[in-house]
C-alpha cells in the first residue's frame, strides 16, 4: 500500500515539474515578435524620410510615440492572453493523480473482491443447472464457454455454442463455433451449412463467397438441407437469377415438414420472385429501348460522350459482354487521338444507371 501511494507521489511530482519546465521555457507568442518586427521597420523608414526632409522633428517624434504606444497594447494584450495560471494547473493535476489512486484503491486493488460479473457469472451457473430455460442467450452462452477447454474436441459443444451465439446475437462468436466445429468433422452436412448461416450474418444478411461455399458443400454432404437451399435461393434472387432461386425454394419446401415454423418464411420469399421477375423485365425493356435510342443518336453523333458511357453502361446492366466490347471498342476507334476523352467516358460509365437523364 505505502509503495502504491509513493509510486503515486512521485508520478505527480513528476508532472508538475514536467509543467513547470515548459512554463519556463516556451517560446514568446508569435503575434508579438511579428508586431516587433513591423515597429523595427516603421522607426528605419521613419529615420529615413527625416534624413530626406520628407518630415520634421515633430512629426517624426509624433510618429515615433503613437508607433511605441501601439506596440506596448499588443505587448500587454499578449502577456494577458498567454499568462498561465501554473498553480490552478497544479491543483488539478494533484487532484486528478489523488482521485485515480483513490479509485484504483477500491475497484482494482488486487486485495480486493472479484468484479461483479463473476459472481453473476457463477449466478447463471447455478441456474442453468437447475433451472436452464429461463436463462437468456447471452448468459447461457457466457456460461457455457466456461467449457471450451474441457470440451474443445468435441463437435457436438461447438454446434450447441454456437446456436446459443446466434440466438444472442454474437454472430461473430457463432461463426468461430461452427468452424470449430466443422474443422472437427468435415464430413458433418450440419457444420457447414450453420456456418453458411452465420457468415450470412456476419455480412450483413448477404452471402458472400465463403457463406456460399460453405451451403454448396452443405448440399454436397446433405441434397436435402432446406437452410442451405434457402439461403442460396436468397442468393440467386439477389442476383437475378430467378429460375435457380425458384429451384432452391421448391426443394426447402419439399423437405420441411408442414409444420416447420420457417416453411411461411420460405413461402414468401418464393411467392417474391415473380413480381423482382417482372420488375426486372421491365426493367431490361426500358434499357433495351435507350440502347437502340443510343446506338441510333451515336451513329449520326459519334462526338457524344455522355451517349457512349451511358452505352457502355447499359450493356453492363443488360450483362451484354459481347455487345459492350464492340460499342467500346467503336468508341476507342472514335477518339483514338483524343486518350483523355476515352478516360473520361470510361469513368462515366461505372456510374449506376439513371443518374443521368435519358437519351434526348
Amino acid at each position: 500500500m505505502f509503495l502504491l501511494i509513493l509510486t503515486c507521489v512521485l508520478i505527480c511530482a513528476a508532472l508538475i515539474a514536467l509543467v513547470v519546465v515548459w512554463q519556463r521555457t516556451r517560446r514568446a507568442q508569435p503575434g508579438l515578435a511579428q508586431e516587433k518586427a513591423l515597429y523595427a521597420g516603421f522607426i528605419a523608414d521613419l529615420d529615413r524620410r527625416l534624413t530626406k526632409g520628407d518630415i520634421d522633428d515633430a512629426q517624426a517624434q509624433e510618429e515615433r510615440t503613437q508607433a511605441a504606444r501601439a506596440l506596448l497594447k499588443v505587448s500587454e494584450a499578449t502577456t494577458e492572453s498567454g499568462q498561465a495560471k501554473p498553480l490552478h494547473g497544479y491543483i488539478a493535476l494533484g487532484l486528478i493523480v489523488v482521485l485515480s489512486a483513490t479509485l484504483y484503491l477500491f475497484v482494482g486493488h488486487p486485495a480486493q473482491e472479484d468484479q461483479p460479473y463473476k459472481k453473476r457469472l457463477q449466478a447463471w451457473t447455478s441456474l442453468a443447472q437447475k433451472t436452464p430455460d429461463v436463462l437468456p442467450p447471452q448468459a447461457m452462452a457466457a456460461v457455457l464457454r466456461q467449457g471450451h477447454q474441457a470440451h474443445a474436441k468435441e463437435v457436438g459443444y461447438w454446434l450447441f455454442l454456437g446456436r446459443i451465439d446466434m440466438l444472442a446475437g454474437n454472430n461473430y462468436d457463432g461463426a468461430q463455433d461452427y468452424e470449430k466445429a466443422r474443422a472437427l468433422a468435415p464430413d458433418t452436412f450440419t457444420a457447414w451449412s450453420e456456418l453458411g448461416e452465420a457468415l450470412t450474418f456476419v455480412g450483413g444478411g448477404t452471402s458472400g463467397p465463403e457463406a456460399k461455399q460453405a451451403f454448396e458443400k452443405a448440399l454436397k454432404l446433405n441434397p436435402n438441407d432446406a437452410r442451405a437451399h434457402y439461403y442460396l435461393g436468397q442468393q440467386a434472387l439477389a442476383d437475378g437469377q430467378y429460375e435457380v432461386a425458384r429451384g432452391h425454394y421448391n426443394a426447402a419446401l419439399n423437405t420441411m415438414a408442414p409444420n416447420d415454423v420457417s416453411r411461411p418464411q420460405v413461402l414468401e420469399a418464393l411467392k417474391s420472385i415473380d413480381p423482382a421477375e417482372t420488375a426486372a423485365r421491365a426493367m431490361s425493356g426500358r434499357i433495351s429501348g435507350m440502347v437502340a435510342s443510343l446506338e441510333a443518336q451515336l451513329k449520326a453523333d459519334p462526338e457524344n460522350a455522355d451517349g457512349w458511357a451511358r452505352l457502355l453502361r447499359s450493356y453492363d446492366v443488360l450483362g451484354n459482354t459481347a455487345a459492350r466490347a464492340k460499342a467500346r471498342a467503336a468508341m476507342q476507334a472514335h477518339y483514338v487521338n483524343r486518350p483523355e476523352v476515352i478516360a473520361d467516358i470510361l469513368t462515366k460509365a461505372q456510374t449506376r444507371v439513371g443518374s443521368e437523364g435519358a437519351a434526348k
